[in-house]
């Protein structure tokens, strides 16, 4: 019962990143080339990077905009979004012990960057 449940875990973590894919041209001509599971991780590490550059041009810039104590708490709040994508994408890459993980896990952080940059950039607006 466990084993089928973390196989369905890791079968949902890679369809989540399977949609992640879809939405990114780059991201989906990579993976269609990609041969190995390095390969895959190697793709997602690249529009990982680019989605952290993203999100660090939109955090400063929501950063900027915020007064007072609501600086403070956003750079709290990032802060802690960081240990949580980092933990959570680090238990998604643990989930079989096989090397999908290794997708799921990059695949994790390419997600959760792209959807906290976004979060970031709806904070100041157009």
């Amino acid at each position: 019962m466990i084993r089928t449940s973390l196989a369905v875990s890791a079968l949902f973590l890679a369809l989540c990143g399977s949609a992640a894919a879809a939405d990114n041209a780059a991201l989906k001509k990579c993976m269609d080339s990609a041969d190995t599971t390095a390969d895959m991780v190697n793709c997602n590490a690249k529009e990982a990077k680019v989605q952290d550059t993203r999100l660090n041009k939109a955090y400063k810039t929501a950063l900027a905009a915020q007064e007072g104590a609501r600086k403070q708490q956003l750079q709290d709040v990032q802060r802690l979004w960081i240990k949580y994508r980092d933990a959570n994408c680090g238990f998604a890459g643990s989930a079989t012990g096989g090397t999908i993980d290794q997708v799921n896990g990059s695949g994790c952080v390419l997600d959760m960057t792209q959807t906290r940059a976004q979060e970031l950039e709806d904070l100041v607006g157009p």
